[in-house]
């Protein structure tokens, strides 16, 4: 990763976090730029288990919005599995 990609690579790792919120953390962030295309790859932690978030995209600008949109689905399914999950 250059600097660049490495600075929003940190401030996409704050957003998913308040996206995210309390006891569901961000585990890494990798992004990749091979030609014609960015890809975001997000490990999360929650409820004790990584999920993994990965995205394609032609540019990284046009992964923001879809990774935030994915967490917030992530969070959703676990407050969702914690009310009707086994117990």
């Amino acid at each position: 990763m250059n600097d660049a990609e490495q600075q929003f690579a940190n401030r996409l790792a704050v957003d998913l976090e308040r996206v995210l919120g309390a006891g569901i953390a961000v585990d890494d962030i990798e992004i990749t730029a091979p030609e014609g295309e960015c890809r975001v790859t997000a490990t999360i932690l929650i409820d004790g288990r990584m999920e993994t978030l990965e995205l394609v995209a032609p540019s990284v600008l046009d992964l923001y919005r879809p990774l935030l949109e994915r967490a917030a689905e992530l969070r959703l399914g676990a407050a969702f599995w914690r009310l009707v999950g086994p117990a």
